[in-house]
């Protein structure tokens, strides 16, 4: 059998039989592996795309990305769109601890499949020996068996890590599977009348962490994984309809048949104008509300602004604002956005990005980002 490494850049064309050379991170390379003379495998790895967030590199398999098989079941477990975002770009945070954005590349979770996730996330019972959400209850009532025994996890989240190894092209380096925790049980009876069931944090928290042994040791089984580096992260969910996201609260990381001692993870996430805001981050709630101010003075009215910030450990780390145009020229957008720059530099002296999108019923009209260090914003009207 013979193998041949390749990797083409745009600049030029390379054949290797040692080592990768350092490459600009801006170019697209090309992995050429052949495991037989007519099976020729074709790995491309995408371009960096400079951003202060540091995105990962993806790994195309044959020119195409290769979705998860587990892709669209997270929007069927999961209650709001803002949790189905968070849960997933949170994921690739988490991951950056352990895994380099310079050294690894990423690939969505090839490993578990469909109906093995489905499995997993059903409730334990003689038909399914390998669900992790809590058996039913003996209770006559179907009320009260579904009160008494609440469906905890929602969904499991994959994510695979990459890196070139000589001959070999690419090979997994390492795994990240995000727990999806619900913070409230919704379900209906047969008559399809609706409930509520709140769960207790610290009980669904417990509960998120014996699931993960479970998942470990079930990961361990699994032929090619015994001594592939694992992290495991509790992601806890907004209630249904939340305008801000859940945050991930926990992870720990494996590189045997034990998961290491769990690190908390502090991330909250404010809606502004709101009371939580106030009492929680009265500063930055002050400034937002100065900033709505002014931008209502610009047009001798209230319009729709609304901010959404994220803080981490207390600090914050990004702020994005919402200013909803009813109806509007191209020249009051000019206009609009030059002001909303200058007010941003004003109002916002943070150590963080701060976004402000102007949004009519046409959609985006103009985008405003000012990053920490940053002389001016960028601005770009539509």
């Amino acid at each position: 059998m013979t193998k041949r490494l390749g990797i083409i850049s745009l600049a030029g064309l390379l054949f290797l039989t040692g080592c990768l050379p350092a490459m600009d991170r801006s170019e697209e390379e090309v992995i050429v592996v052949d495991e037989e003379e007519e099976d020729e495998v074709e790995y491309v790895i995408t371009p960096t795309i400079e951003t202060p967030e540091n995105f990962y590199r993806n790994v195309l398999r044959d020119g195409q990305y290769h979705r998860s098989p587990t892709r669209g079941n997270v929007s069927y477990s999961m209650s709001n769109r803002v949790d189905i975002d968070q849960f997933e770009v949170g994921l690739m945070e988490i991951a950056s601890a352990s895994f380099s954005q310079d050294d690894y590349y990423f690939q969505e979770g090839q490993i578990l499949g469909s109906n093995e996730v489905k499995a997993w996330l059903g409730r334990e019972s003689e038909d399914n020996e390998l669900g992790l959400n809590p058996a039913l209850g003996d209770e006559e009532d179907q009320v009260d068996r579904l009160r008494n025994s609440p469906s905890i996890i929602s969904h499991l989240m994959e994510h695979n890590y990459m890196y070139e190894d000589g001959e070999d092209g690419v090979k997994l380096g390492g795994i990240v599977i995000g727990i999806g925790l619900r913070t409230i049980y919704y379900f209906r009876d047969d008559d399809y009348t609706g409930y509520e069931v709140p769960l207790d944090d610290d009980v669904v928290e417990a509960y998120g962490k014996e699931a993960a042994e479970k998942i470990l040791s079930r990961m361990r089984g699994k032929e090619g994984l015994e001594d592939v580096p694992i992290t495991i992260a509790l992601y806890q969910e907004e209630k249904r309809n939340s305008i801000v996201p859940g945050s991930y609260i926990a992870m720990a990381e494996s590189n045997g048949d034990q998961l290491g001692n769990w690190e908390q993870i502090n991330d909250q996430y404010y809606f502004f104008p709101s009371n939580q805001a106030t009492e929680n981050n009265r500063d930055h709630a002050d400034s937002f509300n100065q900033f709505k101010q002014d931008v209502d003075d610009f047009f001798g009215r209230s319009i729709g602004i609304v901010g959404k910030a994220r803080y981490k450990s207390g600090s914050i780390e990004e702020l994005k604002i919402d200013v909803n145009l009813q109806s509007h020229g191209k020249a009051e957008i000019i206009a609009l956005t030059q002001y909303v720059s200058g007010r941003i530099e004003q109002h916002f002296n943070i150590d963080a990005p701060v976004t402000v999108n102007l949004e009519s019923v046409n959609g985006t009209e103009a985008l405003v980002v000012k990053y920490p260090g940053q002389d001016e914003p960028f601005v770009h009207v539509y």
